[in-house]
């Protein structure tokens, strides 16, 4: 039955009538049609991946049509085939030559594996609607992030947030704000009101385009936590992954500095001094298992790095391998300055991110 069915495919495909109509193979007589349609092997190729294939006719007056069997739809009209397969699977592939009335016809089989980024979810945050966002330096904000008790959400990631004091803010929060200019420098209003870009002026996707922006608020939660159980309301930068149906595994994620530690580090600031020899800043990002238990071993990304014969210290995304975290529920951020005091640290704990990318686990 299937093999009937694919013939009445293959004649409909062809544009042939099926009753009245004698088919006929190739010859000199250029009326003709062929019904015939020559086989012409098997390709392999993986999913996300561009798949060529290229007949090798090379007839510039011809027509051609590829159809794709299994979905029962047209997939290019071009000589040479360049297609990428959504999904894994086996397919059915025809090419349709048609030069005036005279029709070829020839078959392919493509299997289609997946990829290793098959099952990878990212943060994209181009989906993320600021239309409703507080306008600040240029470009907007979240509208909740003076709102408390409300947590950032976007595909399935679920940002910490907080905001228990007017005009204060902690956790996560989103901008396109495109300025990287230096508020401390003198007569400006400071980063207390500016404290909304990037130093890429945007996310990966360009200037302009969203960016997470995380502050460490270490004193009022992350010091008095439980060393190596996660509570939620117990430290300040985390995210959730998923709503605990799947399961997922660390991939990988895009960090930059954010404008207020990244001058600070450069100049000195009201609170911060210029960094010196031997001096860093760094940020940790732990995993946390299904039991909440917080995994000893962090991701460690260097914000500045003067531990050598100079500051070492990007104005661009950097994008950091987490793989070795494995199996995650949450991811767990702090950090680490040199130029700290009895009261903690002197450098904005202020931090940029973009495409938190995590492999969902079948």
């Amino acid at each position: 039955m299937k093999n009937r069915l694919f013939k009445l495919g293959i004649y409909l495909f062809l544009g042939i009538g099926i009753l009245g109509t004698t088919f006929t193979s190739c010859s000199s007589d250029d009326n003709s049609v062929s019904n015939i349609a020559v086989e012409k092997g098997n390709y392999e190729s993986l999913t996300k991946q561009e798949l060529v294939i290229d007949p090798q006719i090379k007839n510039a007056n011809a027509l051609y049509t590829w159809f794709d069997h299994t979905s029962n739809i047209v997939i290019s009209k071009e000589e040479v085939l360049k297609h990428t397969f959504d999904k894994p699977g086996q397919y059915r592939l025809s090419l349709k030559v048609q030069n005036n009335n005279q029709v070829e016809m020839f078959m392919y089989n493509v299997v289609v594996k997946k990829s290793v980024d098959y099952n990878y979810v990212t943060l994209d945050l181009s989906t993320f609607d600021l239309s409703k966002g507080v306008n600040a330096q240029g470009g907007k904000i979240w509208e909740k992030t003076y709102i408390d008790k409300t947590l950032l959400n976007h595909q399935i990631f679920t940002f910490s947030h907080t905001s228990e004091y007017p005009a204060t803010w902690d956790g996560f929060t989103v901008s396109n704000v495109k300025d990287n200019k230096n508020y401390n420098e003198s007569g400006s209003a400071g980063f207390i009101e500016n404290q909304w870009g990037a130093m890429p002026k945007g996310g990966i996707k360009g200037e302009g385009s969203p960016f997470i922006i995380g502050y460490w608020a270490y004193y009022g939660k992350d010091w008095q936590a439980t060393k190596g159980v996660f509570e939620e309301n117990k430290y300040a930068n985390w995210v959730k992954i998923g709503d605990g149906k799947d399961s997922y595994k660390a991939v990988n994620i895009s960090i930059a500095n954010h404008p207020w530690p990244y001058y600070g580090i450069l100049y000195g600031d009201s609170f911060a001094r210029k960094f010196k020899k031997g001096d860093y800043f760094k940020i940790m990002i732990y995993g946390v298992d299904k039991e909440n238990k917080i995994k000893a071993t962090p991701v460690t990304h260097y914000l500045a790095d003067f531990r050598g014969d100079k500051l070492v210290m990007s104005t661009d995304w950097s994008k950091i391998d987490l793989s070795s975290l494995g199996e995650v529920s949450y991811l767990v951020f702090q950090m680490e300055t040199t130029d700290a005091g009895d009261y903690g640290p002197n450098t904005a704990v202020y931090f940029c991110m973009d495409a938190l990318t995590v492999d969902k686990i079948e």
